[in-house]
């Protein structure tokens, strides 16, 4: 093969790595608290939020980004970003519960 083909065939590996390699986080919502308060991704990750209180609990954005209802008890949301920043949320009938997702 000639070096050409070889740079071609290294650019797309890397683009294929990259595709493949986006994650999901998860994130318990127990004991009127979100665990971890804080977690730290990278573009086209997502995070998974899962209810394992007894008490109904929601993943609402701080500003209006997203909401993802109430989740029942073992109900879980998801949302993928896109951009970076930082993101803070809240619980919408628990105010006091709080979180933020990072995406560096």
């Amino acid at each position: 093969m000639h070096f050409k083909t070889y740079a071609f065939l290294a650019i797309f590996v890397t683009i294929l790595v990259t595709v493949v390699t986006a994650a999901q986080i998860s994130v318990a919502i127990e004991n009127f608290s979100f665990k971890s308060q804080t977690v730290k991704i990278r573009i086209n990750d997502s995070v998974q939020w899962t209810n394992k209180d007894r008490a109904g609990h929601t993943a609402t954005s701080d500003t209006g980004v997203w909401d993802s209802g109430m989740l029942a008890t073992g109900a879980s949301f998801s949302r993928t970003f896109t951009q970076r920043g930082s993101f803070p949320y809240h619980c919408a009938p628990h105010p006091g519960m709080k979180g933020t997702v990072i995406v560096e």
